[in-house]
């Protein structure tokens, strides 16, 4: 029998071209911790960045595209977004805003209540960060 139970973790992974600058995104610009990396050539190097409960996995994407494995997918992500949930939406939005983060929405308190804001990280994925407000 098949149990649904997921005793897993869940990550948000994805391959890029700007490898360097979307660790240091993470790492530096939104103080993501670091879960783990690895660096083993130019074709195989990846971080794990805590996000709440789950981690998001940046992979180089291999210059080679014989490295490339047959079940993943190698394009940039388009049509997602990323949403995260936080405790103090308010100092976290002023911690960003001072960091020179590049929003694509402001603080806003969202009619299904949420307060929320947006951002964009070096590849042009949205992470949207929410409080619960009720």
């Amino acid at each position: 029998m098949y149990s649904t139970k997921n005793n897993g973790q869940f990550r948000f992974t994805y391959f890029t071209d700007k490898y360097l600058e979307t660790f240091d995104f993470y790492q530096s610009k939104l103080t993501f911790q670091l879960a783990h990396s690895w660096d083993r050539s130019e074709d195989d190097k990846g971080a794990l960045f805590k996000a709440g409960p789950g981690l998001i996995e940046i992979l180089h994407r291999p210059n080679d595209p014989g490295k490339h494995i047959a079940g993943l997918d190698y394009r940039t992500p388009q049509g997602v977004f990323l949403g995260i949930q936080v405790g103090n939406i308010d100092d976290l939005f002023k911690n960003y805003k001072s960091a020179g983060v590049p929003f694509k929405q402001d603080l806003t308190d969202q009619p299904w209540g949420h307060r929320s804001f947006s951002l964009l990280e070096p590849n042009g994925l949205v992470l949207f960060f929410f409080q619960e407000m009720f």
